[in-house]
């Protein structure tokens, strides 16, 4: 895989300048390029092994986008990400954008004081979390304007995510499930279906990366918009984004076949070279 860049911050750049477009917009271009994109495995969970294809991701956040509305989000809005891995953020950015709200996307790492001020700052008035961070999402959300908290898996005190993808016909059935991983492994080399629209036209998009690669992702980290315009560049050309813990980012690589590796700066990888590493600051 050829690199136009070596670190985090001029691939991030340079999808937010080639993208030249709203936060809603590229969500609805990387929604389009998974409609294209076949049965191959969108995201993974480097902790579990569970994937989710790219139509179910396509599905899933068009779902929560009306969900999420039906909870009262609504344009010029903003609402919190606070979640424990890659996979969850890029289900929550894209379906907060989708709804046609901002997104402010906590880095993990940041204290629960920094956490509500960063929210308190941006208005936020709905978080999406992990269940197992479920305790400090009540934390900041009794410091700051939050009101509702909605959670990936069962916490006390929290509305489960996947309450956000239910809805019914006129007779009152459920018509999408909940959960949220398909039950296969990834796709074989060859099965990739049609190559989805890039930037450059050809398959390509910012950083080199191609629908191909496949990017192992530390959990949220450093600065937001930066994590999230990396994440954006990586689904928007169809690669497959595995999720993993820090600690587990280089067996990921070599278990997965990862070809480039998001993480926070000055975090080691041995063994990756560092033009494939994109530390977020």
């Amino acid at each position: 895989m050829e690199r136009g860049v070596g670190t985090g911050e001029g691939m991030a750049g340079s999808v937010v300048l080639s993208a030249g477009t709203s936060h809603r917009a590229m969500t609805d271009r990387i929604l389009e390029a998974a409609d294209l994109a076949g049965s191959r495995a969108a995201l993974v969970d480097a902790t579990d092994g569970s994937v989710t294809a790219w139509p179910r991701f396509a599905r899933i956040v068009r779902a929560a986008a009306c969900g999420l509305a039906r909870r009262g989000l609504a344009e010029g809005d903003t609402a919190g990400v606070l979640v424990q891995d890659a996979a969850s953020a890029a289900i929550a950015v894209n379906a907060i954008r989708a709804a046609d709200a901002a997104v402010c996307l906590i880095d993990t790492a940041a204290s629960p004081a920094d956490i509500a001020a960063r929210l308190n700052a941006c208005g936020a008035r709905l978080l999406i979390t992990s269940a197992p961070l479920a305790e400090l999402a009540a934390e900041v959300a009794d410091r700051s304007r939050v009101r509702q908290v909605i959670a990936f898996g069962e916490a006390p005190g929290t509305t489960p995510f996947s309450s956000l993808l239910s809805s019914t016909d006129e007779s009152g059935r459920p018509q999408e499930g909940n959960g949220l991983a398909d039950q296969h492994v990834l796709a074989p080399e060859g099965d990739e279906g049609p190559v989805p629209s890039s930037p450059a036209g050809d398959g390509t998009g910012p950083g080199g990366l191609t629908r191909r690669d496949v990017v192992v992702a530390a959990p949220p980290c450093g600065d937001g918009q930066a994590y999230t315009s990396l994440l954006d560049v990586t689904l928007l050309v169809g690669a497959t984004l595995v999720a993993a813990p820090v600690t587990l980012v280089t067996a990921a690589m070599r278990v997965y076949q990862g070809t480039a590796a998001i993480v926070p700066r000055g975090s080691q990888v041995p063994g990756v070279p560092p033009e494939l590493v994109f530390p977020v600051a």
